[in-house]
């Protein structure tokens, strides 16, 4: 197909001819100008004609009418009919292209995967040829994707863009699966266009408000404090991905955690350019801006967020400011990214963030969210009693007391003799000298419990 050339629509020869009377394409083109002159070109090939147009207008026009041939109302194919398997014009079908999947894999397993999610094929399986990038002519090379024709799915359903076909990963695409691309949002009305298309006032995120941001007393989502909430941003935060630290994951050293998901983000993309540049990247910022050139796939959207949690438990493991900082919390703690990031981070700044409402963040803190996980799953929790205290069998278990029994004992006899000690210490010199005459009268310290009986007129105070 030359350049600007739309897609034609399409007859069926055998739609249009009568008897033996053959149809020349001089008679065709006479009645197809009756309906619009933006003819570029008409051809037969074998039993199918094609007809060309020039505008986007006389292509939907030829569709939606179509037109009269020998007293008969024709109506046009917008897609190939001996291609897509069907039978009318008015029959719609549904493309589906799928990628990824070897040559060598035979065609039935894609046909069961098909059927696993209940599509009702028109068509075999076709093969795509590489078209020149400029021109769109069809080569004779294949290019390894195929596609087939099936019926629309039921009650506006999509097929899923990443599936498993004979075990191999592969994408499937078809008209009306729905993006996961960005949608542009204005950071000064919060519209669904970009900041340099806007006219409008600035309006606060939260309530939409013309007299105040979020994080204000005047706004309606306003809390004055949230004690459970941590925020951060800036590369000065161990907690943020733009921290300055040495990462190895996936087989490389990376200059923080950021550099490592935008390098994986362009690697998985195919961008090797910019996964070289991004690993050259002085600062984490200098790596997010290259990264705004990538062109993501819907295959990394679906695998972003747990990229992130591998990236980010090996900052855990690795980096011990960003450890410390997580065993210290509770397991209540909300971790919160205060950029505007309506996926990563809360979609607000600091302020915002800490004196809104957590309920009302407009953006999902997927960050945030992963923090929490570390700090309930691998954060280390304090020794129960239970695992404090070995469980020995019972004759063990009575040994045990009885030597603590008997470590009380001896405690309890060596305090006796200190204040025994310190109580002799304490006597007054009049009781002291009385004990040295005593002494000296040949009078020995006895143990009172092995004391006779006092003999009658003994006075053992009498000099």
């Amino acid at each position: 197909m030359a350049t600007g050339m739309l897609k034609p629509v399409y007859l069926r020869n055998s739609d249009i001819v009568q008897g033996s009377n053959p149809v020349t394409d001089y008679e065709l083109l006479e009645s197809v100008l009756i309906c619009t002159s933006e003819i570029k070109c008409i051809q037969r090939n074998r039993g199918l004609w094609r007809i060309y147009v020039n505008t986007t207008q006389s292509r939907d026009k030829l569709l939606t009418e179509g037109f009269d041939f020998r007293n008969t109302h024709i109506n046009v194919f917008e897609t190939n009919p001996f291609s897509a398997g069907t039978n009318s014009p008015l029959e719609e079908v549904l493309r589906i292209t799928i990628k990824g999947v070897p040559l060598s894999v035979d065609d039935g397993e894609i046909i069961k995967m098909l059927d696993s999610y209940k599509v009702s094929l028109t068509s075999p399986i076709k093969y795509e040829n590489i078209r020149h990038p400029t021109t769109h002519k069809m080569t004779s090379i294949l290019n390894g994707n195929r596609f087939v024709y099936a019926k629309p799915l039921q009650n506006g359903q999509s097929l899923p863009r990443s599936a498993f076909c004979a075990g191999i990963k592969c994408l499937i695409y078809h008209k009306g699966q729905p993006s996961k691309k960005r949608v542009p949002k204005c950071t000064n009305c919060w519209g669904e266009h970009w900041r340099t298309q806007c006219s409008d006032k600035k309006r606060c995120r939260i309530c939409l408000k013309t007299d105040h941001e979020p994080g204000s007393e005047k706004c309606e989502a306003f809390v004055e404090n949230q004690k459970n909430v941590i925020s951060f941003a800036g590369a000065d935060n161990p907690l943020s991905n733009f921290f300055p630290c040495t990462i190895h994951v996936f087989g490389i050293h990376h200059r923080s955690a950021e550099h490592a998901f935008q390098y994986v983000k362009a690697i998985r993309c195919g961008d090797l350019s910019k996964a070289t540049a991004i690993q050259a990247a002085e600062t984490a910022l200098d790596a997010k801006m290259i990264s705004k050139t990538i062109q993501i796939n819907d295959e990394f959207i679906d695998k972003q967020e747990k990229l992130m949690e591998e990236i980010v438990n090996a900052k855990y493991d690795q980096v011990e400011a960003f450890r410390e900082i997580l065993d210290k919390q509770e397991q209540s703690t909300l971790f919160a990214e205060s950029v505007f990031d309506d996926f990563w981070g809360t979609g607000l700044n600091k302020t915002g963030t800490e004196h809104t409402d957590h309920r009302k963040w407009p953006g999902q803190n997927v960050l945030g969210q992963i923090f929490r996980k570390i700090v309930s799953t691998r954060r280390p929790a304090p020794p129960r009693r239970s695992e404090s205290v070995p469980r020995n069998l019972q004759a063990a278990s009575q040994r045990h007391i009885s030597d603590m029994l008997s470590s009380i004992r001896k405690s309890d006899k060596r305090a006796d003799k200190q204040a025994s000690t310190m109580q002799d210490h304490s006597r007054s010199p009049r009781k002291t000298m009385r004990t040295n005459r005593r002494k000296n009268a040949g009078y020995k310290n006895t143990d009172v419990n092995s004391l006779g009986e006092k003999p009658l007129g003994t006075d053992y105070d009498s000099g």
